[in-house]
């Protein structure tokens, strides 16, 4: 599906830049062009697409990889302070801000005389409010608590690049605030493994997907919800471009149309999706939460250890799952035997399944499983490896 919408603010080709984390790109990538977005390019940390304003709006209602979607308006080259000032009050900024509205500005970068972020966000917004109060006679005030325009100005290799931040909140922050286990997993993050494996594609040939420690049920929240076809923006009730100048109330209500539209037909969509975990408390935490992502009544949960675990339905699925690993919850030797246990479990009741682990770089051997694939992924602080695994459908030879 094509892109369509118009805004009188923005009639020309616009570029977008949806944010994501390092090794999410070629994931965010599938999945933007997924959506029809058109000149869609990867970069590191980013990828960028061209098109109209609502193509923007789609991006925040559909990406569920995406942290942010920028709208760029303003590009230019600076390394001092007073090249930053200049290029910033180039800006029509009457277009995008009421002179006695609120603004907060993050700035990213530096240079050899910018050499700190509060000090590039100061003289930008002295540029802006300058503008405005000699043109107008008064000046925005600056506020961090859902400001009418939210802006990123990056500096980098002298290229300052200016831009609306349309999502307002991080776009992890779903309407349906989940309640989290001990070291919680971003939706975003679980959403570019879910595309990794190609579950999309999978839950619309109605595929099976089972985890066998799922934790607080991120996964499968998020699984439940793309095999449902539920815009993971639908429903928010604050988005950075509501009280934007250039906003078109318009084309973003034929976006949410269409989500209402296809969230009542996606009701109907087949859901195999199955989870287990050792801990009582954490799985009434993911009841909960696919309860508030209205999924308790179509995903299974059970009770056991990942040793126990085993497969529903007769044929292959797939398996995703997100280990204990780091010092917060369990110390190097057990998780390396959780892994191990999980490799065993995987090649003696998993045959010809596929599988995908997000799990620390360090214990990825533990597993004992050749990957087909290792994708490198932040997990906050931590380096992870998505390993994607091709389960022999035969079962191991019992020693003699």
């Amino acid at each position: 599906m094509r892109c369509t919408g118009y805004s009188a603010a923005m009639a020309k080709p616009l570029t977008f830049t949806a944010t994501t984390m390092q090794g999410a790109e070629e994931a965010l990538t599938q999945e933007l062009k997924s959506l029809g977005l058109q000149r869609v390019v990867p970069g590191r940390g980013h990828v960028k697409f061209m098109g109209k304003l609502s193509c923007g709006y789609r991006a925040c209602m559909w990406s569920r990889i995406a942290s942010r979607v920028l709208l760029n308006v303003g590009r230019f080259q600076a390394t001092e302070p007073e090249e930053l000032y200049a290029g910033i009050r180039d800006i029509r900024w009457d277009e995008h801000i009421s002179p006695t509205g609120t603004l907060w500005i993050e700035f990213i970068g530096r240079s050899r005389s910018i050499r700190d972020a509060r000090f590039g966000a100061q003289r930008a917004k002295d540029a802006i409010c300058d503008q405005l109060r000699d043109a107008h006679g008064d000046r925005p005030s600056v506020s961090n608590e859902r400001p009418d325009l939210r802006l990123r100005v990056h500096l980098r290799d002298g290229l300052v690049t200016v831009a609306v931040d349309l999502s307002g909140d991080a776009l992890h922050k779903r309407k349906d605030r989940r309640l989290t286990g001990e070291a919680p997993l971003k939706r975003t993050l679980a959403a570019a493994a879910l595309w990794y494996t190609g579950w999309p594609k999978r839950a619309q040939q109605g595929a099976i997907l089972h985890d066998p420690m799922c934790g607080a049920g991120t996964f499968l929240v998020e699984a439940g919800a793309m095999a449902r076809d539920v815009a993971p923006g639908l429903g928010r009730p604050h988005w950075g471009f509501h009280r934007w100048r250039g906003h078109d109330e318009a084309a973003w209500m034929t976006l949410v149309d269409e989500a209402k539209e296809r969230k009542e037909q996606g009701r109907s969509n087949p859901i195999r999706i199955s989870g287990s975990d050792a801990s009582s408390s954490v799985l009434r935490k993911a009841g909960e939460n696919l309860t508030r992502a209205q999924l308790d009544q179509d995903v299974k949960l059970s009770r056991c250890t990942v040793d126990r675990a085993s497969p529903r339905g007769r044929e292959p699925g797939l398996v995703l799952t997100n280990p204990p690993y780091g010092k917060r919850l369990v110390d190097d030797g057990v998780a390396q035997d959780i892994h191990r246990a999980l490799g065993d479990v995987l090649r003696q009741r998993f045959l010809g399944w596929s599988a995908g682990v997000l799990t620390e770089f360090s214990l990825v051997g533990s597993i004992g499983l050749k990957p087909t694939r290792r994708i490198p992924l932040m997990n906050g602080p931590l380096d992870c490896r998505l390993i994607t695994l091709e389960i022999s459908s035969q079962a191991p030879k019992r020693m003699s």
